[in-house]
């Protein structure tokens, strides 16, 4: 499969997205209940190192890469490309040797004083085989994607998540006679197994490519690119990149210390305050950030799409793309947004089994809507070339959330719900920094009647959530009255959308099966 369009590549991505949380859900039961409490606690404990170092070893190359590849092929300039693809390859090189040597001699150490788990050494260890092959799948997502190309790395990371699931449980239960720190550690074998299978099949994509550079004469930038030239190029993008997950990861490393400390500040005991996290982080957020798969596939297509026409000084189709991203955001944040907030309580009943969370839920789901915003947003000023910018809001967002984290959670009267609004304020602070930063770049202004039409859809969709549960199915089992209230809903809010026009042919075409016949009941341009 050759080069999509912009939204042929964002189809592409939804549904691997949408498979890959699926699979990773499958497996992720199938794991806890292979392996126990104990097992999978051993082994969470080293998976946040696990992101952590991968973080390192890539830096934040994907997305430079996509970036400058898709201003190359702009440009007609393979050389770049090929200089681009040698020079990333020597940089996860070096990082990955360094990472790898790190985890093998500090294994021991971090297992004994930082996670305090002896056991843990083995999963440690378990991540040191993974670091290359991550690496190295990374060089060649950024280069398909700058392509415009989304089939091999959305295959890849299916095949990749498929694998996982039968090698995880596979070496988990082959070990799991010698104790829950060996099955822990076949986890991660399992997952290394998984990650090589993707980069297998993005290397045959890459080798069977017949645009792809060829490496028979010296590299470019031995004849006629700087070296330096290029590794400033791709840093100026992947250090913002990585210095905003990094700061992302920390966050959410420490989170948990905040929480608690501000919760014991307020008076609330220890036992109920991990209770109360672990409903707002285990069951409220993965919940309510589940639909943001949606948006991360335009945030991919995204910066290719906008960094080629920058290339070029194609500012109309910089300003098209921008508008289409943020519509599709809001339509697909919007009807999320709205069931949750009603039905926080069923859902988290049906679910998890726990009402309490619903309420944690409900004043948590209204500020999801700006939340699914935040990866389009950041990928149009990657795109653009203003990697630092969208660094620099996250950091401030993260720094407010932290602090309010502390100082609203540890009031008495707010207690958990101190620390939802200090989360929510965060995501408010990030997505009007970006759009404040987007404006000063782009000539572009944000149409309130298409807003308001959005909003429109979604007070309607909210309704008749409402209605649907206090009204028809009131006093029925939530097993039946809740999926058939999220299927009326869904059907009026797409109802909502055809009548307010608020996709168009463009939106719609390539979506199989279906797009054509949709695309006759829209309009040709917003």
């Amino acid at each position: 499969m050759s080069k999509q369009t912009f939204m042929q590549g964002t189809l592409i991505l939804v549904v691997s997205g949408l498979i890959n949380k699926v699979l990773g859900f499958i497996y992720r039961i199938s794991l806890t209940r292979l392996i126990g409490d104990e097992g999978i606690g051993l082994f969470q404990m080293a998976f946040p190192i696990l992101t952590l170092v991968i973080t390192l070893a890539t830096l934040g190359l994907n997305v430079a890469i996509s970036k400058h590849v898709s201003e190359a092929e702009a440009l007609h300039d393979e050389s770049r490309i090929r200089s681009i693809l040698l020079v990333s390859m020597g940089i996860v090189l070096i990082t990955s040797f360094v990472l790898v040597t790190f985890m093998v001699v500090s294994a021991p150490l971090i297992a004994r004083y930082a996670l305090t788990d002896q056991r843990a050494i083995y999963a440690l260890m378990g991540i040191a085989p993974t670091i290359p092959i991550v690496a190295a799948a990374h060089i060649f997502r950024g280069y398909f994607q700058g392509r415009q190309n989304m089939f091999p790395s959305s295959a890849a990371s299916v095949i990749e998540q498929v694998v996982r699931i039968f090698t995880v449980l596979f070496f988990a239960s082959l070990l799991m006679p010698y104790g829950v720190e060996f099955a822990a550690a076949g986890g991660m074998i399992g997952m290394v197994v998984g990650e090589f299978a993707g980069l297998c099949l993005m290397l045959y994509h890459f080798k069977k490519d017949p645009s792809r550079p060829l490496f028979r004469h010296p590299p470019a930038f031995v004849r006629n690119l700087p070296l330096a030239q290029t590794v400033r190029g791709l840093f100026r993008i992947s250090m913002p990149v990585t210095a905003s997950r990094l700061v992302g990861h920390v966050t959410y490393a420490f989170e948990p210390i905040l929480v608690a400390q501000s919760l014991a500040l307020a008076g609330i005991a220890t036992g109920v305050a991990t209770s109360l996290y672990g409903q707002l982080a285990g069951m409220v957020i993965p919940l309510v950030y589940f639909p943001s798969f949606l948006t991360h596939a335009l945030s991919v297509s995204l910066v290719p799409a906008i960094s080629e026409a920058a290339a070029v000084n194609n500012d109309r189709a910089v300003y098209w793309r921008l508008k289409q991203s943020f519509r599709l955001s809001l339509i697909v944040g919007a009807p999320a947004a709205a069931v949750m907030t009603v039905m926080a309580e069923p859902l988290c009943v049906l679910i998890y089994g726990n009402a309490e969370a619903g309420r944690l839920m409900q004043l948590m789901a209204p500020f999801t809507l700006l939340w699914y915003l935040q990866g389009p947003f950041a990928a149009v000023l990657q795109g653009l070339d203003r990697a630092k910018d969208a660094m620099r809001n996250s950091i401030i967002g993260s720094v407010v959330k932290s602090g309010l984290i502390f100082i609203l959670g540890s009031q008495p009267a707010l207690g958990i719900d101190g620390v939802v609004i200090a989360m929510n304020t965060g995501i408010v602070i990030v997505t009007l920094l970006h759009m404040v930063s987007i404006t000063r770049l782009v000539s572009f202004t944000f149409d309130i009647r298409e807003i308001a039409k959005v909003l429109l859809a979604m007070l309607i969709t909210g309704w008749i959530c409402y209605f649907s549960m206090a009204v028809w199915f009131e006093g029925n089992s939530i097993w039946w009255t809740v999926p058939l209230t999220l299927l009326i809903s869904g059907g009026v809010y797409c109802g909502c959308v055809l009548f307010l026009r608020l996709l168009v042919q463009d939106d719609v075409i390539h979506i199989p099966v279906v797009g054509k016949y949709l695309a006759l009941l829209l309009p040709k341009r917003y």
